[in-house]
């Protein structure tokens, strides 16, 4: 029943372009062909992302999409969990493409330093239970490249300047979203994409918070039906 209420409240800001950022499409906003193709991959291990309703269906969908316009040498990613988006980032980008996925060590070694939500804990516990990832055994496993840390203290230095994508999905807490953002920037350069995930969700507030409030330094936009927000880095 809160799932409901919660993808209930979700759809109603999206359908009402009541969500306070406007609402464009990936492929209005980034330079494409009317026709496009993607890669799904894993589908078994997507449970978390094709559920009874669509939009997180959708989200996975948009994520694939900016990789295949875009064609990132380098991708940066907050919050691994399982993988499956990483999974995808490299199943949608050239060979030689890497992905840097940075999520807390599964042994718990290290404690968030800000702070965290509810949600975000959840994640925390089930991270810390998988022994696997989605991509293991894939042919786009070694484009792969597994980072532990808190992204709150972790030193994003080496990849200054150097990132062509990069996607915030760590904690969701106003905090956490803002340090992410902020060393995203860093990383990133003119024409880089940057992405967050649950935008709109309710329960996971910080996200929404932050991104309205750098909304009115940076063009940002929401995919209709989607809890993905991205933004292009101007020159």
């Amino acid at each position: 029943m809160i799932g409901y209420i919660n993808e209930s409240l979700f759809l109603y800001k999206t359908l009402n372009s009541k969500r306070g950022i406007l609402q464009k499409n990936v492929f209005e906003v980034l330079h494409t062909e009317n026709t496009a193709s993607i890669k799904l991959g894993n589908l078994k291990f997507g449970g978390n992302w094709f559920l009874s309703s669509a939009s997180y269906a959708v989200d996975i969908v948009s994520l694939c999409l900016i990789c295949q316009i875009i064609k990132p040498n380098h991708i940066f990613e907050i919050g691994t969990l399982t993988g499956y988006t990483s999974f995808h980032f490299a199943l949608n980008t050239p060979p030689d493409t890497r992905v840097y996925a940075l999520d807390l060590p599964k042994d718990k070694s290290v404690e968030p330093i800000l702070k965290t939500t509810i949600t975000d804990d959840a994640h925390i516990k089930a991270s810390g239970k998988s022994a696997e990832y989605c991509f293991e055994g894939t042919v786009v496993e070694a484009k792969i490249q597994l980072l532990f840390g808190d992204s709150g203290n972790f030193d994003f230095s080496p990849f200054y300047n150097m990132i062509d994508f990069f996607f915030i999905d760590g904690s969701h807490s106003y905090d956490y979203v803002r340090s992410d953002t902020l060393n995203a920037i860093k990383c990133c350069h003119p024409g880089s994409v940057i992405a967050w995930h649950d935008f709109g969700r309710v329960g996971v507030n910080g996200v929404t918070k932050w991104l309205r409030e750098l909304s009115k330094e940076y063009e940002i936009f929401s995919v209709p039906g989607s809890s993905i927000a991205f933004m292009v880095i101007p020159d």
